[in-house]
């Protein structure tokens, strides 16, 4: 039996926000994504960040880790991280 797996990012490794200069992980899509700030379609292949949400489900608190593309936060690899996926 084959498991598929269910990955629709890979981590590619640390990068740099360009517009304030954060440190953030940088991902690549596996599958189509959408941003989750302007909707556009994060396609396969593409980099793109994450930002944090927390949510509240009744008594629970969770934290979200939503796509958001490079058109909205852009950023600057700042390693290889051109393929090597853990």
């Amino acid at each position: 039996m084959v498991r598929q797996s269910t990955a629709k990012s890979h981590r590619v490794g640390r990068a740099t926000l360009v517009d304030d200069g954060a440190i953030t992980t940088a991902y690549r899509a596996v599958v189509a994504v959408p941003c989750e700030q302007c909707g556009r379609v994060i396609a396969p292949g593409a980099l793109f960040s994450r930002r944090t949400r927390r949510a509240s489900i009744g008594a629970m608190g969770l934290t979200l880790m939503e796509p958001v593309c490079t058109t909205c936060r852009p950023l600057r690899l700042d390693d290889a991280g051109t393929g090597a996926r853990p």
